[in-house]
């Protein structure tokens, strides 16, 4: 299959300001210049409409390379990442008397997690510009799928880990050769900027405004609506998603926006964000109506993964161009969702659930 021609720039998510295409990890300068942050997205035109789903061959995310971030390079390295099973429930919606319920298996991805397809993409740009070392802060997944990942490149690998963080984690990490350092949750993010200072450094931090910023990731995740569609023939009318920051939800709601533009689709899903109590910010700044996602207190949750302060201001945003709406659930709730989807023979940590 031809990959189809694409043309890339960045665009600041807080001016406006357009940016011709390059590896930048600064965010925008005219906000920056003016003392702000602005959050820089990936944008990109196909020069033609790209191949239709049918003539793509299930080979993951390897086979959509061509509306993802070019690296300049046809050496990327993705180890199989993607084109995950899709799986009709069998028990859970036929109880709640939903036909059509499916279940995508992240868990197959080379590292057990959907963190893969964001990975695999910020490496590869972090790889092909020039990059030598990598460092993340992660409270688990993310730092399992960076270690993998940086391995495969050959390039050493920092992981931040807060108080906290199952030991399970950091073992796995560890075996991928990544280099363990613990920190607190409040000063996580000010040691992994001024690393990401140092020349040489890729920060594989999330698509968040912040003044360290990793703009190319989240572009990963918009496999998700290519691969639903390929498997469904047709957007689904809701999508949940467990959500910490949110990127994943955001990025497969990018995908869904595209496709539509170039006829995969007809319509886009409602998105659902799903999150623990107290670290529901999702569905706190949609009760509240406000315009950027509001950071809650710290909490504790047996989801220790989707344990943040606060949700991404594009991931509200998605949400509420689909339609969408943010839900919260107890610890029991979560809890006995693990043991419902074991019924189905899907064995997922409680983030997840």
């Amino acid at each position: 299959m031809a990959m189809v021609q694409t043309e890339w720039n960045l665009k600041c998510s807080r001016c406006d300001r357009s940016y011709s295409w390059e590896i930048r990890i600064d965010g925008c300068p005219e906000c920056r210049k003016r003392g702000h942050v602005g959050l820089l997205c990936c944008q990109f035109s196909p020069t033609e409409r790209p191949a239709s789903l049918q003539n793509r061959k299930t080979q993951g995310m390897a086979v959509f390379a061509d509306l993802l971030p070019p690296t300049g390079s046809a050496d990327n390295i993705w180890l199989g990442a993607g084109n995950t099973p899709l799986v009709r429930s069998q028990k859970i919606g036929p109880e709640l008397g939903i036909d059509n319920l499916y279940f995508k298996l992240e868990g197959v991805n080379p590292s057990g997690s959907f963190k893969d397809r964001y990975v695999a993409v910020s490496l590869g740009i972090a790889k092909n510009a020039g990059y030598e070392r990598v460092v993340v802060s992660s409270t688990g997944n993310l730092g399992i799928s960076v270690a993998l990942y940086s391995k495969a490149y050959n390039m050493p690998c920092i992981v931040l880990f807060p108080d906290g963080t199952p030991s399970a984690m950091l073992e796995k990490a560890s075996e991928h050769g990544a280099n363990l350092l613990a920190t607190s949750w409040d000063g996580r993010q000010t040691l992994f900027e001024y690393i990401a200072s140092k020349a040489g450094w890729f920060p594989v931090g999330l698509f968040l405004n912040r003044s360290v910023q990793n703009p190319y990731g989240v572009e990963g995740y918009k496999t998700f609506a290519y691969e639903l569609l390929a498997d469904l023939g047709t957007a689904p009318d809701l999508v949940l998603f467990p959500c910490a920051r949110g990127n994943g939800l955001y990025g497969a709601w990018k995908g869904f926006m595209e496709s539509r533009e170039w006829g995969w689709c007809s319509k886009v899903p409602r998105m659902l964000g799903c999150q623990p109590v107290g670290a529901d910010s999702l569905r706190v700044s949609i009760e509240l109506s406000t315009k950027y996602a509001v950071e809650l207190p710290p909490s504790k949750s047996i989801a220790f993964s989707t344990m943040e302060t606060v949700a991404g201001d594009q991931t509200l945003e998605a949400i509420r161009q689909s339609n969408g709406s943010a839900h919260s659930a107890t610890e029991t709730e979560i809890l006995e969702a693990v043991d419902q989807l074991s019924t189905e023979g899907i064995s997922v940590e409680a983030s997840s659930a």
